[in-house]
């Protein structure tokens, strides 16, 4: 799953996801809240981002409390932060509140999928 709020940032992620054969859903807006959304579609993963701002560039959703929230969530998603804030302090903070890995913007689509292999592969067996 998703979570950026830029159309054509979600549109390239989408590609890279699913050229490496996985489903992508993608959400450019919250209207439901995370929660809601996480239950619908049960995915393996997240990739989220930390600013999301409205068509009219307001914030619309803090990407840090979204962490947290997926995090609390009982399915056990794990969550990779995909930020354009590449600063030590962002990254740190993403990871205490429990993102499971950080990946600056820009990236290599390379970059982007090693990162999705690496936390897929260290989530339990159900």
């Amino acid at each position: 799953m998703i979570v950026e709020d830029s159309p054509s940032q979600s549109a390239i992620i989408a590609s890279i996801v699913e050229n490496a054969g996985h489903d992508a859903c993608v959400y450019n807006e919250l209207p439901t809240g995370i929660s809601q959304i996480l239950i619908k579609e049960k995915p393996d993963l997240v990739l989220l981002d930390l600013m999301l701002l409205d068509a009219n560039g307001k914030p619309m959703a803090d990407g840090f409390q979204l962490c947290r929230e997926i995090k609390r969530s009982p399915l056990g998603i794990p969550v990779i932060v995909v930020s354009a804030e590449g600063d030590d302090d962002a990254c740190n903070w993403a990871i205490l509140q429990g993102a499971d890995a950080y990946l600056q913007k820009p990236f290599n689509p390379e970059d982007l999928l090693e990162v999705m292999k690496s936390v897929l592969a260290d989530e339990p067996e159900e």
